[in-house]
């Protein structure tokens, strides 16, 4: 497995897991095909939360033009990598 494949790993792991205590769901529930609006159980104040979290997690701030272009959990992830990349 190459590094990229291992930081991604860890960047869906890391992702999942603030998801899952935000969404207070099993991670087992979570994959990087769910999407936001329709498969995940949002509301506002909580995917707030959520992004902050993942934004804490990574010290990274993610815009919201980017924010609207992510989907799916792997869209959040694949954000997630290119911000933090830039570190």
């Amino acid at each position: 497995m190459s590094d990229s494949d291992n930081r991604r790993e860890k960047v869906f792991e890391d992702v999942v897991k603030i998801m899952s205590e935000t969404l207070e769901i099993s991670p087992d529930e979570i994959t990087s095909g769910l999407e936001f609006n329709t498969d995940l159980p949002f509301d506002s104040l909580q995917l707030y939360e959520f992004v902050i979290d993942v934004e804490e997690t990574y010290n990274i701030r993610l815009p919201d033009e980017l924010l609207d272009e992510v989907k799916t959990v792997g869209d959040m992830v694949d954000v997630v990598m290119k911000l933090s990349e830039k570190k």
